[in-house]
Order: structure tokens, then C-alpha cells, then sequence
């Protein structure tokens, strides 16, 4: 893959022209729920669910957490592949799981070693919560098959909902949990730098009240959040 410069000599830019999600057709679709997306690569093989635990423990307990998600992605996967393991960093959570009938092991995802590749990872709103986005995702590669796919969903930081909650509250509003932002340029950078290629990319949206998200209708880089997918990079 080619580096090129462009005016300043301390920036560097990959060369588009590698990268399919660069074009405006991969990010053509949007979805209402990521699960669409998910699902069908999730039918057949060995499925890794990561963050599978609600990420607010000092709001709730474990339990009241899980409770309060009827319809937690780790849940939705393993109705489709019993074969899914899933991981969190809150043992509470994990604990709660196990004893729920659910396969799940307490680990830290960007330095883990399970001993074994899998066939999908699945990364739901976990990247912004992590210390070393770049750490993790090396850490994945290696717990991808050379044939698997890496999906990865994440808040959009241009999201229109936060520029009225600036103009209304002076801010916008940050999960307290949460340590950075990516939009599709920085997690295509990420994947590229860390041996991925990726090849899809869908914008999410919720159901929302148009009052307050009506920008993203004219241009979906409003949208809620996005989701990448990526393969291994030969």
C-alpha cells in the first residue's frame, strides 16, 4: 500500500484508491438496527461477542443491567449460533451470564490470548470505551481467522443530536465511560494500520424524533452511529 503526501509534509494519507470504503456506495445504506447486518455472518462457525455486558456499572447492578436489556446483542447472536463465547472486562456481568446458561469469560480485549481464532468478531459499541483502539484491534487480528470477519459498531461523533444538545445543555453528551470518538475515516485508518481491509459500512439510526435529527435525511453523515465491517489483510 502506497503513502502519499499532501501539502503539509507531517500529514499522510493512504491512497484511496485500496480502501472500498472510502467510495460513497459502501456508506449509500442506512440501517435501524445493526443486527441486519450482523446476522448473516453469524449462522455458521466459532462467533466472539465482545463488551457483551452493559458498560454502566456504577448506575446499576450486573443483574439489573442484563435485566434491563431483554434484547442484549449477545442474546440475539446465540439465538442464531449456539457457538458464541462472549467477553467483558466486569466479572459481576460475566457472572450473570454464566448463570444464565450463557458461555462467557471474563478478559481484557486488547491484551487477552483465548488459544483459539474464530470464524466472526463482533464488536458492538466496546472501541470507544477502549484505552488502545490500535492494541485491540492487533489483539483481534490475531483472534480472526485469515477468512473471518471483524464488525465493528460505534457512535458517530457528528451524530446532529449532539449539536442541539450543545446548543441547548452547552455540551454534548459523553458516555461517562467513554475515552475517544471514531468516524469512518479514523476507523478506516485503524484497520489499515492494523492489518485489516475494510469492505462495507452501513450509517445507524435509530428511530428518532425527526425534530431533532432531520439533518441526517439530507446528509447521512448525521446518522446516530456506524458500523464497519473488515476482513484480514493477506
Amino acid at each position: 500500500m502506497k503513502l502519499q503526501h499532501h501539502g503539509n509534509p507531517t500529514t499522510i494519507q493512504w491512497t484511496r484508491t485500496r480502501c472500498p470504503c472510502y467510495k460513497h456506495s459502501v456508506f449509500s445504506k442506512t440501517i435501524s438496527d445493526r443486527f441486519e447486518v450482523i446476522a448473516p455472518y453469524i449462522k455458521d462457525g466459532q462467533i466472539l461477542d465482545l463488551g457483551c455486558v452493559d458498560s454502566r456499572p456504577a448506575k446499576h447492578s450486573a443483574q439489573e443491567r442484563i435485566d434491563h436489556k431483554p434484547n442484549m446483542l449477545l442474546k440475539r447472536i446465540v439465538e442464531l449460533n449456539k457457538n458464541t463465547l462472549g467477553i467483558d472486562i466486569d466479572p459481576a456481568g460475566i457472572e450473570v451470564l454464566k448463570s444464565m446458561g450463557y458461555s462467557a469469560q471474563c478478559a481484557d480485549v486488547e491484551t487477552m490470548d483465548l488459544g483459539k481464532q474464530f470464524d466472526t468478531i463482533i464488536a458492538g459499541e466496546l472501541i470507544e470505551h477502549l484505552e488502545n483502539p490500535g492494541l485491540f484491534l492487533r489483539n483481534m487480528h490475531r483472534h480472526l481467522k485469515p477468512t473471518g470477519t471483524l464488525i465493528i459498531s460505534t457512535p458517530n461523533p457528528f451524530y446532529q443530536g449532539q449539536s442541539w444538545k450543545i446548543w441547548r445543555y452547552g455540551r454534548p453528551m459523553v458516555h461517562e465511560d467513554h475515552t475517544n470518538w471514531q468516524d469512518p475515516t479514523t476507523l478506516t485508518q485503524l484497520f489499515l494500520r492494523t492489518g485489516f481491509e475494510p469492505f462495507e459500512g452501513y450509517w445507524v439510526q435509530p428511530p428518532r424524533s425527526t425534530l431533532k435529527t432531520w439533518k441526517r435525511l439530507f446528509r447521512p453523515y448525521f446518522a446516530h452511529g456506524f458500523m464497519m465491517l473488515a476482513r484480514p489483510r493477506p
